[in-house]
């Protein structure tokens, strides 16, 4: 039974992994459950953000092993029947891709303990990640005779080279949260305790802007990524064309004028 939690609170849509006897390890029904619970806040219009957390030790230490040995022996030696439970899953775990990745709202990951493989992919898949002192990211996929998806093969790379992915890609190295800092996957480091603290005040921050104004950066940036550089220059033009003529755009130039806090209403 999928045990992942769902609360939403002050504009702020809590996704918590709960399953802190096997380090948050999940399932293919806990990963269809995330889907479903980012698909719900996604299309919540009172949830401003949305925070990846868990329970317990780890953020995430990927696929539960122990439950996908005992499916590989209730299947038997049926290959066909291996093919499809995995493809399953990954098919699950690149819809966690899409819905963060192509999601109108900010979602930031809060990681403590243990970020691996599918865990690590989670949370490279949010825009802003906050991590705990004693995290420890890295793809054991490698050493279990898996490969990596959720789109990483891409999304790596492109934040921290083609040199340090490869690395972590072919050697199943972990890297600490100090060095994930540095390698540019983390936003903050925090002392352990704080890391949910912290993506709070992150996720406070991004309210305080125009809703219009950073659903459009985030779309900016994942278009930016595949685009040339005059495609760009357009669509930032285009979009800063439609954002100067919304209510949003008028209140802010009241409010600076005012000497006051823009209120936004997202038209």
């Amino acid at each position: 039974m999928a045990k992942l939690l769902y609360e939403r609170k002050e504009g702020i849509a809590w996704i918590r992994f709960n399953r802190p006897e096997v380090l948050n390890a999940v399932n293919g029904e806990e990963v269809a459950r995330l889907v479903e619970y980012l698909r719900q806040a996604n299309s919540d219009r009172d949830v401003k953000v949305i925070i990846l957390s868990s329970v317990g030790k780890a953020f995430c230490s990927g696929d539960d092993l122990v439950e996908m040995v005992r499916e590989y022996e209730s299947i038997g030696k049926k290959k066909t029947g291996i093919t499809e439970l995995i493809e399953s899953i990954t098919e699950n775990l690149q819809e966690v891709a899409r819905q963060t990745t192509q999601s109108k709202k900010v979602i930031i990951a809060a990681v403590r303990g243990y970020a691996l493989g599918a865990g690590f992919e989670i949370a490279l898949d949010c825009d802003l990640v906050v991590l705990a002192e004693d995290a420890t990211l890295g793809f054991p996929e490698p050493k279990a005779g898996m490969s990596i998806t959720g789109g990483i093969t891409k999304l790596l790379p492109m934040t921290v080279g083609l040199a340090r992915a490869k690395e972590l890609f072919f050697t199943s190295r972990f890297i600490s949260a100090k060095e994930a800092y540095d390698f540019g996957l983390a936003n903050r480091v925090v002392a352990l305790g704080e890391e949910e603290q912290a993506a709070q005040q992150l996720a406070e921050a991004v309210m305080k802007c125009g809703p219009l104004c950073v659903t459009a950066h985030k779309r900016l940036v994942h278009q930016s990524a595949n685009a040339d550089f005059e495609t760009v220059l357009n669509l930032e033009k285009q979009t800063i064309g439609v954002l100067c003529t919304t209510d949003d755009a008028i209140e802010a130039a009241h409010a600076f004028l005012q000497k006051r806090e823009p209120v936004f209403h997202g038209r």
